[in-house]
């Protein structure tokens, strides 16, 4: 009885062990199952809002720094999309930024909402590929100056609204006020500076005929199907078409790649899923 009792206590046991092995094999060799976890990632950084060079809020230069450089250091990230939608910011802070992606060495697209425009599109333009949707606003490139202050236009007569100075005529087209000539030949001189590094940023890194550059200097916004066929954008398309371009960049397939989110919470770096 106790050999009998004995080899029922083996079969089981090694009827268990069978089990166990199948359960192990599944998790090694089905990678199609939910439970996969794909060890592949791309990361979506959002740049939303004004860009500055401080916390006070939007899209300041330190936190997308800081996203970039996780997305550069972590090994399973594979490319980045920046989720733009912002109509620019402070000229300092718009290069920095500029600066931060183009020194990314992983693929970067940039996916450009509702807006990409004037600082927002520089940061944009460092990106390996531009991908927008047919009514997003692009361009706006240049620059302007704009005073907490009422200007007279003249000494004779007061400003009744904050004045304003753009670099190009359709740049700050619904500003009423201008300041007298001597001192817009002044500033202008400096906007056509900032206006040259814009210029030299953008066609550092676009195809764009001379024509059209002069076209696009004047600081106009274009919609993304215009800013298409002006050389300003490469693609007519939404996130999901950024992801998968951002994939195909990196060499690697969605079916074993998961969209994250970073973004800074209390300080930290945070990764989620895609929303």
């Amino acid at each position: 009885m106790r050999i009998e009792k004995r080899g029922k206590i083996i079969i089981v046991t090694v009827f268990v062990a069978m089990i166990l092995l199948g359960v192990f094999s599944a998790l090694f060799f089905l990678p199609d199952e939910k439970w996969y976890v794909p060890r592949n990632k791309i990361a979506i950084i959002d740049v939303e809002g004004e860009i500055t060079e401080n916390y006070r809020g939007g899209a300041n230069t330190e936190t997308i720094r800081e996203l970039l450089i996780r997305a550069e250091e972590e090994v399973e990230i594979k490319a980045v999309v920046l989720r733009i939608n912002s109509g620019g910011g402070t000229a300092g802070a718009s290069w920095d930024m500029y600066r931060a992606v183009k020194r990314v060495e992983k693929p970067v697209v940039a996916s450009i909402g509702d807006k990409g425009a004037s600082g927002a599109y520089l940061v944009a333009v460092a990106a390996d590929e531009i991908v927008a949707t047919p009514m997003s606003m692009v361009g706006s490139i240049g620059a302007s100056f704009k005073f907490p202050f009422d200007v007279p236009i003249n000494v004779s007569e007061e400003a009744e609204e904050i004045s304003s100075m753009p670099s190009g005529e359709f740049k700050d087209v619904f500003a009423d006020y201008r300041l007298n000539e001597s001192e817009r030949d002044y500033l202008g001189e400096r906007l056509e500076n900032v206006l040259e590094v814009f210029l030299n940023c953008v066609t550092e890194k676009r195809n764009i005929s001379e024509e059209n550059i002069t076209r696009i200097a004047k600081g106009g916004w274009f919609t993304g199907e215009e800013g298409l066929r002006l050389g300003l954008v490469d693609k007519i398309g939404n996130l999901d078409d950024a992801i998968e371009d951002a994939a195909k960049l990196a060499n690697v397939s969605l079916e074993d790649t998961r969209i994250v989110t970073l973004r800074i919470e209390n300080s930290k770096v945070i990764e989620s899923g895609y929303v």
